[in-house]
């Protein structure tokens, strides 16, 4: 996926470093989860749990070749359910935050998504103590749908979700 200023691909083995480093730039959201610190297991676990739900463990590139955030999503079939894509992760850099670049990756995601032709929904989750990023999702017109659900690590979630059509 590419946009003018931005690229999103997979990331390789030779990004892991880089992609800890976004982590670490970005523990003011870690520090609303069970695990406020980012490490290398941290980074891993994530990777791994992409490719094990069949996801898409992402970087945003710079037009300069840097990695300036992640973007973990799972395309189609999730949870089983064959129409439904999962965006997991959105995590950009402090200093580009609030400048639109989370809306051009969500739409690039959701473009990428959509060309499929197979999925009708798109679902992420919020935690309820991260009410900068509910706002975010509603201002992408993902809507809150359920009860808010205890997790096992403690965490409170909502989950939203986006109806694709011709008209969005």
């Amino acid at each position: 996926m590419l946009d003018n200023s931005f690229e999103i691909r997979p990331v390789t083995e030779s990004d892991i470093g880089a992609v800890l480093d976004i982590y670490c730039q970005s523990e003011d959201f870690l520090a609303l989860g069970p695990k406020p610190k980012a490490s290398m297991a941290m980074v891993l676990r994530d990777m791994e749990t992409s490719r094990n739900e069949n996801g898409l463990f992402c970087g945003i590139y710079a037009s300069s070749g840097k990695l300036i955030g992640i973007v973990d999503y799972v395309p189609r079939d999730f949870n089983g359910m064959a129409h439904v894509a999962f965006i997991s992760l959105l995590m950009i850099i402090p200093p580009l935050r609030n400048r639109g670049i989370g809306t051009r990756i969500v739409n690039l995601v959701e473009s990428t998504i959509r060309a499929t032709g197979q999925v009708s929904e798109i679902r992420t989750a919020v935690q309820l103590n991260n009410p900068a990023a509910l706002r975010f999702w509603k201002r992408n017109k993902y809507r809150v749908f359920g009860n808010p659900e205890l997790r096992l690590d403690q965490t409170v979630i909502s989950y939203l979700r986006k109806e694709l059509s011709d008209s969005d």
